[in-house]
């Protein structure tokens, strides 16, 4: 892998600043503003893409971490990262992953380790419609995955009741394995969606929904954008911006899908009860965070306390850090208070405000 630590940094993380923590390349030129709305961005590649599930031309990617707060980090923790050019769409994977397959036939991948993909192209007033359409309008829904089986042996396929989407013009699946995981990488074309040009500045829809097996049928649903509710409406994608490169101005809009966090209360604690929140961080370009504080306020907004979070790497191959905080359950009293994590850069300077994703997803509708 050309991302990532070695373990020995992985061993001193808690005497060092997130920044060092998790310092990689920085983003290139380009600064375009963000449309109302947007929630995420792709960005322009900036070499030519090779579909062979190496993700190393998507290192400055904008990415998206999902499951980094499951209790099975080895075998869900995952990462999402967006990318186009003047001929398609490019997304790549990386999994952390110890059971990987995909037994099913090639007509029902997602009931197998593989993704659910959401796309909308269209630029009118059906642009995130209430349905899906039938038919070549600029939208699509399908699947793709880097198995068959338990071997690596990338497919794809359309909905079924909406194989007439796409023409399929183009479509290549790349993958292979790594040290704990996998990794996968996904060509769309735009010569699917000819009503649509692709240039610096335009919206489109996306919704990436990571699908595991554990080589049975389907156990687990994770979505970046939106929830299950993608599978009948694309008004449930995320709003996603070509731009020339993920850039700090960018931060505010983007953070909530760039750094995703979550606040509970541990069952078994060493210390008196104490509530915690933790939040995953940037994949690429971690050298704009300085630090991550956790803000606790009453239900009129009143501050009652500022915690610092502490980097933890989970996975150095890939670059897996979160960080957590935690704080006196008496202070954040359940249903009677509100959390946010206030991003800054290293010079202080506000970057982005997350609070907790109150949507469920996954099998099952519940917390």
């Amino acid at each position: 892998m050309r991302t990532g630590m070695s373990r020995a940094t992985a061993a001193v993380v808690g005497t060092i600043t997130i920044a060092a923590v998790l310092a990689l390349g920085t983003s290139g030129v380009g600064a375009e503003p963000l449309a109302p709305g947007v929630r995420g961005v792709a960005t322009r590649t900036v070499a030519e893409m090779k579909i062979d599930g190496d993700l190393a031309e998507f290192r400055q990617a904008f990415a998206t971490p999902v499951e980094y707060f499951n209790a099975d980090l080895k075998n869900r923790a995952a990462q999402f990262f967006y990318m186009w050019d003047d001929e398609a769409f490019y997304a790549g994977l990386r999994t952390l992953d110890e059971r990987q397959a995909d037994n099913a036939d090639d007509n029902h991948l997602w009931e197998g380790d593989a993704v659910e993909w959401y796309f909308d192209t269209r630029q009118n007033d059906d642009f995130r419609s209430a349905t899906w359409p039938h038919g070549a309008l600029g939208a699509v829904h399908c699947y793709w995955t880097g198995y068959t089986k338990d071997q690596i042996a990338p497919r794809f396929c359309l909905r079924p009741q909406f194989l007439d989407q796409i023409p399929k013009v183009g479509v290549v699946v790349g993958a292979r394995k790594i040290a704990k995981g996998a990794e996968v990488e996904f060509k769309l074309p735009w010569a699917n969606f000819p009503g649509f040009k692709p240039q610096a500045g335009a919206v489109i829809g996306i919704d990436a929904e990571l699908c595991y097996s554990d080589g049975a049928g389907r156990t687990g649903r994770s979505f970046v954008f939106g929830s299950p509710l993608s599978v009948q409406q694309p008004a449930s994608l995320g709003k996603v911006q070509l731009v020339e490169a993920f850039k700090p101005s960018h931060w505010k809009q983007c953070g909530p899908t760039l750094m995703p966090l979550r606040c509970d209360t541990g069952w078994e604690q060493p210390v008196k009860a104490a509530a915690s929140g933790c939040i995953a961080l940037p994949v690429n370009h971690a050298e704009t965070v300085g630090k991550v504080v956790f803000r606790i306020t009453d239900l009129d907004g009143k501050i009652l306390g500022d915690f610092e979070a502490k980097p933890e790497v989970f996975e150095a191959v890939g670059n897996f850090v979160r960080a957590t905080a935690s704080w006196p359950a008496d202070l954040a009293v359940p249903g009677g208070h509100q959390v946010t994590a206030i991003v800054y850069d290293p010079a202080g300077v506000e970057l982005t405000r997350i609070a907790p994703r109150l949507v469920s997803v996954n099998m099952e509708p519940g917390y």
